[in-house]
Formats: structure tokens, sequence, C-alpha cells
């Protein structure tokens, strides 16, 4: 895989190896106490792997996406839960704001989120439909100040400690379009 990354995507990889190869002997026990080990958000940040592959405009690194995913498969290697909250963070929360966010709110939301200083979390799944898009039925109205969501939402990684949340409902005002909400 090493052939395909760029220098600076093969060094972060070999970082998340040795980070995860460090780390891996205490997270057993959060793993046997169904607990995030949240101190290492601190140590992830310090990696220097969020916002890899978002553009350098956007403030990010500019690197490929295939660099991203060395890294995520080095965190998954050793741990689904570490690897799980970069994937929601950085894979889903990034990328969905990097691309769907207005202006103003995408430079807002990047420039803290991109250096761990915020965290994002995604809900996309529903009780009755899972992960399948095209089935929700969470709404969004239009009300003064801005919208009221109503719905119901399951799996929201990063949830419990996110500072932004990604929502996706179907806005009323727009003939039922799925649409991103960022709480």
């Amino acid at each position: 895989m090493d052939e395909y990354l760029s220098s600076e995507g093969r060094r972060l990889k070999n970082e998340c190896e040795k980070f995860m190869d460090r780390i891996n002997p205490t997270l057993y026990n959060y793993t046997e106490r169904a607990e995030f080990p949240y101190h290492l958000i601190a140590e992830i940040k310090a990696l220097g792997i969020t916002g890899m592959d978002v553009p350098k405009n956007f403030g990010g690194q500019g690197l490929s996406t295939f660099d991203a995913v060395a890294c995520m498969y080095e965190l998954a290697r050793k741990d689904a839960s570490v690897a799980t909250f970069w994937l929601l963070h950085h894979s889903l929360g990034l990328y969905t704001v990097q691309k769907l966010a207005q202006e103003e709110l995408r430079t807002r939301i990047l420039t803290q989120c991109i250096p761990l200083n915020k965290v994002l979390a995604w809900g996309l799944t529903e009780p009755e439909h899972g992960s399948n898009a095209s089935g929700i039925q969470s709404s969004a109205k239009k009300v003064e100040g801005g919208y009221l969501l109503n719905g119901r939402k399951r799996w929201i990684g990063n949830a419990t400690f996110s500072d932004y949340i990604c929502v996706w409902a179907r806005n009323e005002a727009e003939q039922e379009k799925i649409q991103c909400f960022l709480l």
C-alpha cells in the first residue's frame, strides 16, 4: 500500500501505526466497560490526521483520500472505537460540511473542527429505516430563527460528546428534499 501514498501520507500512516501500538494495551478495559477513551482525542489531535484530504483552501492538508484511508486502516486495525470516532468526525462530518455548508458556516466549522478543537457527529440512521437515506422520516420545518427538527435518530456516532451534529432530515419548505442540518 505504501507505494500509493504521498511521502506525507506515509509519514502519517506510520505515526498512526506507532500510536495504536502504544495505546493498544490500554484499550481492552475501555471495550469491556463499553466506554470511549476520551482522553485520546488530544493525542489524535497531536497526530495531525484530521483534515488530511480536505483541500488546502478549506484549511485542510490537501492530501489524497488514499492517504487518509491508510491512516484509517491503521486506527481500525487495532481498535474499532478509535477508528469510528475518527471516521465520523473526519470522513463523514468534515466532508459533509466541506461539500454542503454555506461559505460562512463552512469556514467557521472547518477552522474549529479540522484541528480537533471541536468535534463533529453525524446523524442519519433512524429506527424504522436504518441507514437507508431514502427512507428518512425526520422532518425540518422553517420557523422564525431557523428550523424545527422533528423525528427520531439512532446510533449518532460521537453524539454524546460532540460540539456539532450533522442531522439529516426532509425539508418541508423544499418539497421534502433530504438535507443536512448542522446543530
